[in-house]
């Protein structure tokens, strides 16, 4: 039986138009949440290809995040942050921006969703249960993720550097939409919650990490440990969502 998923999804509208826009190739427009494959079609990363068809699936915010974004720990080489993605909550989430973090430094990025595209500064956007990377057709960054079936502290820099990240790629060639289970942008992060049908809620799924590729080409093991985090690292008992607590540690070839 198909499930029908209620928790709150943002931006659903699939469109198959292409965009006429005018913009140079290689000049980017666009905003938001993203996906695997790889890049715009027949258009590098950051072209127009498509960007009326991204402006509508994604909605673009054109105001900077106030999401606070905070690096709870910093131990051995991890990182564990603190990461406000809520949006104001859900009813109110589909008017406000997407929060954008530099896993490096561990730190939100003041970027627009408009200006995030032609942004490297950033590494990954969030908003409510959307994740993706700066990449494809995100944005002009060189990133991507790919899911690494381990717990965080048992993937090894091998295991991250032998991964093949893959960058966002949110239509096909006729500019359709591609949507994940809940008709919300499919993205390289589309598979990181298990859904809770009682509850309507999504939570981490355990024993999962990523390996991703920074905009500029830095890269990382991420883990998503919470998504109803209290800005101390303490749970909200899912009394709220969209505030992530995420551990992060850069990988370097040996």
């Amino acid at each position: 039986m198909k499930k029908t998923f209620l928790f709150p999804i943002l931006a659903l509208v699939a469109v198959a138009a292409c965009s006429s826009s005018s913009t140079p190739v290689g000049v980017g427009t666009l905003p938001d949440a993203g996906d695997p494959d790889a890049g715009i079609v027949d258009a590098p990363a950051g072209g127009t290809k498509c960007s009326t068809a991204r402006d509508q699936l994604l909605v673009p915010i054109d105001k900077t995040s106030t999401g606070v974004v905070t690096v709870l720990s910093d131990e051995a080489g991890v990182k564990t942050l603190y990461v406000d993605a809520s949006a104001g909550g859900f009813q109110i989430a589909a008017k406000s921006p997407r929060t954008y973090i530099d896993l490096g430094a561990g730190t939100r990025v003041a970027v627009t969703d408009k200006s995030a595209p032609t942004s490297t500064s950033w590494d990954l956007a969030l908003k409510r249960y959307v994740i993706f990377t700066n990449s494809g057709d995100t944005g002009v960054g060189t990133g991507g993720a790919v899911q690494i079936k381990k717990a965080f502290a048992a993937v090894t820099d091998a295991d991250v550097l032998a991964a093949a990240p893959v960058a966002e790629s949110m239509f096909d060639a006729d500019c359709n939409a591609k949507t994940d289970r809940t008709e919300a942008p499919l993205t390289s992060f589309s598979d990181w919650y298990d859904y809770d049908d009682a509850t309507m809620i999504p939570s981490p799924k355990a024993g999962v990490t990523y390996a991703v590729r920074g905009a500029s080409g830095r890269i990382f093991k991420v883990a998503i440990k919470a998504y109803d985090a209290l800005p101390d690292g303490g749970s909200r008992n899912n009394m709220s969502t969209g505030f992530f607590v995420l551990e992060v540690a850069e990988v370097t070839a040996k």
